[in-house]
């Protein structure tokens, strides 16, 4: 009897049908173009294994014969892909990577995406929303995130820190195929995180010299726990008190720690949060005014275009016409 596939508690697809599988990836990657060799049936069955949640997707994709995968352009997640065995070429913006077992491919958003497997090819293909990415980068750095983060689209996963963050991915995969820890959300949702802020560790893109600056000094603990606290719930109406609660600081401590490590309050480093947020919603278009306005915990919108004025140097109005 052959082995499990990773991730065979989580089935999504074991079928021959092109439409069917289609369908399927679609569901939890992207809206994608699927391009076989021959339409209609691909000449085995193919299998797809996925955990799918709203800002991030691990799953498991054997094609059941040679394929072309082209999605639509994505301005909301990232994606790393990995195989396992077979020939898979991934196009990452103007890049192309070989993947082979060692080698991976990381793309971001807004950049072109194909991947053109062989038959007998097996991948891990890993989605993570954007602000979860972007959310974890600003907790990292200590402050909030202004531009996307472009990644080198070559991922090395045979040394060094490629290959750590290759031992997470599998004890990850490892941890999903039985009963245990990781079908707790709550749990489930912390190692989502640290694959995220190892990822942003071990594979270079465009904030890789902030992150190494060891010029930096470590902040402590109770400003860290609530830079966190602030990039995960920055939607919600959040008190200098509810931070200090979440950091296990008092409120006056905790604005002294920023001060000194920040040089800013807590509420105005949540303000500047959530003006960033305002600003990428509106650069992407989908979103009125208002509409981003509130959805980024704002509630005072004549008080919001003076600050978002002041921020960056126009109304938001401006910003969502381009």
């Amino acid at each position: 009897m052959s082995p499990a596939p990773p991730l065979h508690r989580f089935p999504l697809c074991l079928s021959s049908d092109v439409e069917e599988f289609t369908a399927r990836l679609n569901g939890v990657y992207y809206p994608a173009h699927v391009a076989p060799e021959s339409a209609g049936r691909f000449p085995a069955p193919s299998v797809l294994n996925a955990l799918h949640e709203p800002d991030f997707t691990l799953g498991y994709i054997q094609p059941g014969g040679s394929v072309d995968v082209t999605p639509d352009q994505d301005t909301t997640t990232h994606h790393v892909n990995l195989v396992l065995s077979g020939s898979v070429v991934a196009v990452s913006g103007r890049d192309e990577v070989l993947l082979e077992p060692g080698i991976a491919a990381v793309h971001g958003v807004r950049e072109r995406h194909q991947l053109r497997a062989r038959a007998g090819s097996r991948l891990i293909g890993m989605k993570f929303g954007r602000e979860l990415v972007e959310g974890e980068l600003g907790a990292m750095l200590g402050r909030p995130v202004t531009d996307p983060v472009r990644w080198t689209a070559g991922f090395d996963l045979r040394r060094g820190a490629g290959r750590s963050w290759l031992s997470l991915v599998e004890f990850t995969l490892t941890a999903l195929d039985r009963p245990g820890l990781l079908d707790s959300p709550l749990v489930r949702r912390r190692q989502v995180r640290t694959l995220v802020a190892g990822l942003l560790a071990a594979q270079p893109h465009n904030y890789s010299a902030d992150l190494a600056d060891s010029a930096r000094p470590l902040r402590p603990r109770t400003v860290r726990r609530a830079l966190e606290h602030i990039h995960e719930h920055y939607a919600q109406p959040l008190t200098v008190t509810d931070l200090a609660a979440a950091a296990g600081s008092s409120a006056r401590r905790l604005q002294e720690a920023f001060g000194a490590h920040l040089g800013q309050s807590p509420m105005s480093y949540l303000r500047d949060v959530r003006l960033d947020q305002v600003r990428r919603l509106l650069a992407d278009g989908g979103s009125s005014v208002t509409e981003a306005a509130l959805a980024c915990g704002f509630t005072h919108l004549g008080r919001f275009s003076a600050a978002y004025r002041e921020r960056f140097g126009e109304l938001p109005s401006r910003t969502r016409t381009g």
